[in-house]
């Protein structure tokens, strides 16, 4: 039977993220995690993928985005839909000879192009890639959809056959605080291109081919705690932390410490259209040399609470094709920010896929322009989960960034009274 499903126009905005990360890394949303023995993984940490095959069938049949792929005609973009080979899209990696954990496993599989005559998406099995545990790597590309459609889609993905999941065309809730007025706003517009050169040249540089990866968790409820106590979200707390990674780098590649150092966090907006990334972004300054971290926090804070409604008010960055290339270009050389820190709402509760239980998740952004580290976080059953991705040509390994966030998010914690 032929297919008359009508192919579906390209968002000019989602059709931006083709002309980001352009010979630097593929442009994908990606969440790592370990699933524990049960249904397709047996005790060893081995999946069943046969298995799995049938169950996750009948959830893509629900997806219309992962039956999609992206096709070029008169100039323009347009979804069109394809049919799935399981074999095609689902892995078995084995850890190779020069991989000792999972997380090497990671950094090579967020290198790895998705092929575009497919549907944009992928999702890998490492058997054992703890004692007795089952790696798994999703990844899709950021056309399909954005870091927050991401963990809905996951929730989807991992529910029982006969559970009921939301509606996969459904927007992300989105209530904005109070709008920004128009003086903020051009306020905001100015500020951006205003902080304090960045003159590491260890931060910022041409990017090499490998990447480290690693992660960092805590209690959420726990430095959800403390930073509440010093004024601040969880998000202001996490911010902090990455600040005592930032610090790390540059003391252990022997470079000076300055006052702040800015960093990029993406801050999720109104879609326009029917565009399935809806992302903003705002500038904030991360104080390197203060050693109060309540003071800290509290500094942080009252930037982000300034920050956030106008860029909400702003928008989504990138709306076409054409500025994101513009952007891409400016951005191998730009001396603004000296990370990209993201955080993504995560699933609403517990998850267990074909009866193998989740029991990690962290998300990785992909490394893009001149920054050479980023980070990404995500709560999932009561964890924080910070990925760590670093350029591993050129910065420390990031299992020493991760316990330099660690420390921070430590001496955080220990306010909580």
């Amino acid at each position: 039977m032929v297919d008359t499903t009508p192919d579906v126009p390209i968002s000019p905005v989602d059709a931006a993220s083709f002309q980001l990360g352009v010979h630097v890394q593929p442009y994908l949303v990606t969440i790592a995690g370990l699933l524990a023995p049960g249904g397709f993984v047996d005790r060893d940490g081995r999946p069943d993928l046969v298995r799995l095959h049938r169950t996750l069938a009948a959830h893509i049949a629900q997806e219309p985005l992962l039956r999609q792929r992206p096709i070029m005609r008169n100039g323009s973009w347009w979804w069109t839909e394809n049919d799935i080979d399981f074999d095609l899209h689902l892995s078995l990696d084995e850890r190779g000879p020069t991989e000792p954990d999972f997380e090497s496993v990671c950094g090579r599989l967020v290198m790895q192009p998705l092929d575009t005559t497919r549907p944009l998406w992928h999702i890998a099995f490492v058997p054992a890639a703890r004692p007795g545990l089952c790696g798994i790597v999703i990844r899709v590309h950021h056309a399909v959809l954005d870091g927050a459609r991401a963990s809905d889609l996951f929730e989807r993905l991992f529910a029982s056959p006969d559970s009921k999941s939301t509606d996969p065309g459904a927007p992300v809730p989105n209530i904005p605080p109070k709008a920004a007025g128009s003086l903020d706003l051009l306020r905001f517009r100015i500020g951006t291109f205003l902080h304090r050169p960045i003159r590491s040249r260890v931060l910022l540089g041409a990017i090499g081919p490998t990447r480290s990866i690693s992660s960092v968790n805590v209690r959420t409820s726990l430095i959800e705690h403390a930073a509440q106590q010093a004024g601040g979200t969880l998000n202001d707390a996490y911010l902090v932390a990455v600040g005592g990674g930032l610090r790390f780098i540059l003391q252990e590649c022997g470079e000076p410490i300055p006052k702040s150092i800015a960093v990029s966090v993406p801050v999720a907006v109104t879609a326009i259209g029917s565009a399935r990334n809806a992302v903003g972004f705002m500038i904030i300054d991360l104080p390197l040399r203060e050693t109060d971290p309540q003071r800290t926090v509290a500094i942080v804070a009252k930037q982000t609470a300034a920050a956030k409604p106008s860029a909400r008010a702003a928008g989504t960055t990138f709306r076409s094709p054409r500025i994101a290339g513009v952007f891409d270009k400016l951005a191998k050389r730009q001396h603004m920010i000296g990370a990209v820190v993201s955080n993504v709402h995560g699933p609403r509760g517990p998850l267990t896929l074909d009866g193998a239980a989740l029991v990690e998740l962290w998300p990785l952004g992909p490394l893009a322009g001149n920054v050479r580290v980023g980070f990404t976080a995500a709560s999932y059953n009561d964890t924080f989960w910070i990925g760590i991705q670093a350029d591993a040509e050129h910065l420390p390994p990031a299992s020493k960034i991760a316990r330099a966030v660690e420390r921070t998010l430590d001496e955080i914690a220990g306010t909580a009274h």
